[in-house]
């Protein structure tokens, strides 16, 4: 008599919640690691476009080095072969949405040696904030050609109210760079974000699945 044949034996169902535990875990690191990356691109971005011009009460903010009427004349202390920036400041309803206020002149500097600078070259970077009820806005820079006590005559604006202040110049590389910075890092969140999330819902499916099957066994 011949033997039946052997029917074929089932393989075991796996039930280890170790892959599902790496897969949740990891999704879990990455929403992390994105969260910790568009924290420090906005405040790469927030602190690339802040002037600290003005402060929330209106007043001259702490990157300021004196400020003045317009017209008007004061004095400061400046360091050779540093750039500084001229700023407006405006009441922001003294000027239309698509309107930039101006100075009627350059501004101008008389230096310890007796020189006159004009504050006619364009900033490093062409800044616009608005805080409360002012807008502030670059309207020249210079380079000091000296250290030393200078005296600062401010023109009349073509806007009432006004006043202008003077703050370092700020660098359009760094500037730049922080943008460009800001930039690779939302792409880097949004990527990261996916992969994670993906990551995360994949692995608590599967970790339902093998839980189901821990159970069956």
């Amino acid at each position: 008599m011949s033997a039946h044949p052997s029917s074929p034996v089932p393989a075991p169902r796996r039930t280890s919640l170790a892959g599902p535990v790496t897969l949740t875990v990891t999704g879990v690191v990455l929403l992390l690691v994105a969260l910790v990356l568009a924290v420090v691109a906005a405040a790469g971005f927030v602190g690339a476009v802040r002037s600290d011009v003005l402060t929330r009460d209106g007043r001259p903010g702490s990157a300021v080095l004196v400020s003045a009427d317009a017209p008007g004349a004061t004095s400061v202390e400046l360091t050779a072969g540093e750039r500084y920036a001229v700023y407006l400041v405006v009441p922001r309803d003294a000027v239309r949405d698509d309107e930039r206020p101006d100075l009627d002149e350059d501004v101008l500097l008389l230096a310890p040696s007796g020189a006159v600078i004009e504050a006619d070259d364009s900033p490093g970077v062409n800044m616009e904030s608005g805080v409360g009820g002012l807008v502030a806005v670059t309207v020249g820079a210079f380079t000091a050609p000296e250290t030393g006590t200078y005296d600062m005559a401010a023109p009349p604006a073509d806007v009432p109210g006004a006043w202008v202040a003077l703050a370092p110049d700020k660098p359009f590389g760094p500037f730049f760079g922080a943008i460009w910075g800001t930039v690779l890092g939302v792409f880097g969140v949004l990527g990261l974000s996916a992969v994670g999330f993906g990551a995360l819902v994949g692995g608590i499916v599967w970790w339902v699945v093998r839980a189901r099957a821990r159970r069956s066994a």
